[in-house]
């Protein structure tokens, strides 16, 4: 059972042998699918065909009876006689006609029968119909008085040209028998079964002619549209359509049409056990044909495979002398076929010789691997940044020195081991190697990790590592201590700060010298003309002003200089907006000032202190309000970007200003105002960067000024505008 002599003929039989199945089986299914469609397109023209007939059948005989009805006048019973005698012999589709009064009594008839001058008629569903509607009807099929047959009865009112009331009821009687005919025509040539039904399912025609008209039901549970429903569901939803239901465990296919002038319905149904005969012939037919293939194939594959096999047994024999030795191996080869068995073998040759020369390159190459591998190893080694790398299944395979002194582990201890243990030695989240880079290829971090009971800053650059597919197959990990850094940056701040309590010294001795020197001034004239009350008065009121401003300077210079201990809470910048233009609603309206406001629908919320912010956006507006010209114009536009990143910009079109002065608006006590203290831009700065943010000015001069803060956001908020 090795040899391929035997398996090649197995496999090829067996190949021939599914093939044949498979298409026989794709034959199968194909045929009954179409077989099925057939039944189902057949069942639904007849369907349609027979409710088209049965309802020009009926149209015919109502439009006769209505013809009848508007030609007569009840005022000559003669001429209805003779009009409904002449109906009745000349119209087949009739077999009964009569003359009702208003009042629901049959005064005449054809074929006459007496009982009908004894009955009262106005019960009747047509009666009925014809009093509250006064136009013609197609009644239900019921039992005729005259005849003492099932018939359906259409009847048309006789109106009075000028009141429109009715006169006299014209009838006639299209028999049940009738309808039965029109459906045998067809039922005959056809071998599934064909039904009429009232709207109530009752059965008027049936291919058994014992259900017909006994008041018996038509009991089907079909389903359409995967859903199943019973036939006075389907009559109330549906004028025409196909569905499915099981009779003895086979599939019965159902197409119905309603009878458009009629309340009933045409079923037609044929069982798929039809399909499975016409299958059975067509499997005779076949079956001599796939013994035959197979036959044929069984000989064909025992000749092909002792073909294909002789040879490759000849370099089995090579391959095997080759696996000791390739040169030895290859001694006395011939190529003994000229055909493809002999391009097998000529390539089975060069692939030989190919191989002995790849084997002696896969040697050098390997030896390069290698060599470059140790110079590597020995580059990362002497790294002066700590270099650790993760493999694809999350374990530490590289751990230079320098991290080892960074950390104070050792190599030996940690490489092999996961990352996660490495992540708690040092005190660090275990998911910075996948959260964070989600949304980047690169992160960069500033980290404290434990070192010896002791906390090392540090920073760690994260990349992901690709193979040439362009997949990750780990990480690496660079570290870098910081310790010396935070040292230099904590003196540098140190020294910052020092620089900064000179300047401002050096400007509030500025500030306050001015104020008292004019005090000084004043209070030597005051001293040498003390008796001149005017003067006294002038002069007091200007050395209280210069008082003011020196308790000005001071209150906003502790404003300038007090630390941020108000608590921050997540608010809707908008409200603190709409609250801050209430407080300067004066003065925008005293200049006629249009404030044009640009809130998106979505907005985030942002963590800060209120009041703070609300004083920040005061001075701000208010530097606008100061800036721009009486009818000017203030935009206050609120966006956000991908990041969830607010963005609050103050534009005005005022007088602008040049680089030199933006690069100092910030600066405590640079102003340029004769009355100003130079400190409320400093201060809202201040508050802007106190609460997590962060701001920054435009302008052009003689055009426009325009501040832009921007936030970290939280969660959106919709806004009703």
């Amino acid at each position: 059972m090795k040899s391929l002599k035997v398996k090649i003929p197995i496999l090829m039989i067996s190949l021939v042998l599914f093939a044949t199945l498979g298409s026989t089986y794709v034959t199968y299914r194909i045929a009954s699918k179409q077989m099925r469609q057939h039944i189902i397109d057949k069942n639904t023209i007849i369907a349609n065909m027979i409710a088209d007939q049965v309802n020009q059948y009926l149209s015919d005989a109502k439009n006769t009876v209505k013809y009848m009805a508007q030609n007569a006048d009840v005022n000559h019973m003669e001429k209805i006689k003779e009009g409904i005698d002449g109906i009745y012999k000349s119209y087949r589709w009739l077999d009964v006609m009569f003359y009702m009064t208003d009042d629901g009594k049959i005064t005449y008839s054809v074929p006459h029968n007496d009982i009908i001058y004894h009955r009262d008629y106005v019960e009747r569903e047509y009666y009925k119909y014809l009093i509250e509607k006064k136009e013609s009807y197609i009644s239900k099929v019921f039992i005729s008085s005259l005849l003492n047959q099932p018939h359906i009865i259409i009847v048309s009112p006789i109106l009075d040209a000028y009141t429109r009331e009715i006169k006299g009821i014209i009838g006639g009687g299209v028999p049940l028998e009738a309808i039965n005919k029109i459906v045998e025509k067809t039922q005959n040539e056809y071998d599934g079964k064909i039904y009429v039904i009232d709207e109530d399912g009752k059965i008027l025609v049936s291919p058994d002619h014992n259900e017909m008209f006994k008041e018996i039901s038509l009991k089907r549970n079909i389903e359409i549209e995967n859903r199943v429903m019973g036939l006075e569901e389907i009559s109330k939803k549906y004028l025409k359509g196909v569905g499915q239901y099981r009779n003895n465990g086979h599939k019965v296919y159902v197409s119905f049409s309603k009878i458009e002038n009629y309340k009933g319905m045409i079923i037609v149904e044929r069982d798929e056990e039809y399909i499975g005969k016409e299958i059975k012939k067509i499997q005779k037919e076949l079956m001599p044909f796939i013994i035959g293939i197979m036959m044929i194939s069984f000989l064909l594959s025992i000749s092909l495979a002792y073909t294909i096999t002789e040879p490759i047994e000849k370099l089995v024999v090579y391959t095997r002398n080759i696996s000791k030795d390739i040169q030895k191996g290859m001694k006395g080869f011939k190529v003994t076929k000229a055909n493809e068995i002999g391009e097998l073998e000529r390539a089975f040759y060069g692939m030989s010789k190919e191989l002995s020369t790849k084997i002696e390159d896969i040697k050098n190459s390997h030896k390069r691997e290698k060599d470059t591998r140790k110079y590597l190893n020995n580059i990362l080694r002497s790294a002066g940044s700590g270099v650790f790398v993760i493999d694809d299944q999350d374990k530490i395979v590289i751990f230079n020195r320098a991290a080892e002194k960074i950390t104070g582990i050792n190599s030996k201890n940690i490489v092999g081991k996961y990352v996660n243990e490495l992540m708690k030695d040092l005190n660090l989240p275990k998911d910075i190697f996948y959260e964070e880079l989600t949304k980047n290829k690169f992160m960069e971090e500033a980290y404290k990790i434990k070192r010896n009971d002791m906390d090392v800053p540090i920073s760690m650059i994260i990349s992901p590592v690709y193979d040439d597919r362009d997949q990750s197959i780990g990480f690496v990990c660079l570290m870098k201590d910081l310790t010396q850094i935070k040292m230099l940056e904590q003196q540098i701040k140190r020294e910052d700060r020092l620089k900064t309590i000179g300047a401002l010294s050096s400007s509030i001795i500025h500030e306050i010298g001015n104020p008292l020197a004019g005090m000084t001034n004043l209070l030597e004239v005051l001293k040498d003309h003390v008796e001149d009350e005017v003067l006294r008065e002038e002069l007091i009121t200007a050395i209280r002003e210069e008082v003011d401003m020196l308790n000005n300077i001071v209150i906003n210079f502790l404003e300038f200089t007090r630390m941020n201990s108000n608590k921050k809470v997540a608010v809707n910048i908008l409200h603190i907006i709409d609250s801050t233009l209430n407080i300067l609603k004066p003065e925008i309206k005293y200049k006629t000032i249009r404030v044009v406001k640009k809130f998106p629908c979505e907005i985030p919320h942002i963590k800060v202190d209120p009041s703070a912010m609300r004083q920040a956006l005061v001075n701000i507006l208010k530097n606008s309000i100061q800036a721009v010209e009486s009818c000017g114009m203030i935009e206050i536009k609120v966006q956000k970007d991908r990041e969830n990143t607010l963005t609050l910009s103050i534009k005005d079109n005022g007088s602008g200003m040049g680089e030199e002065m933006m690069d100092k608006i910030f600066n405590p006590f640079f102003t340029t105002k004769e009355d100003g203290t130079g400190l409320g831009l400093s201060i809202v700065h201040k508050i802007i960067t106190d609460n997590g943010g962060s701001i920054a000015v435009k302008s052009e001069l003689s055009k426009y000024t325009e501040f832009i803060l921007s936030f970290k956001g939280e969660t959106d908020e919709i806004i009703d505008h």
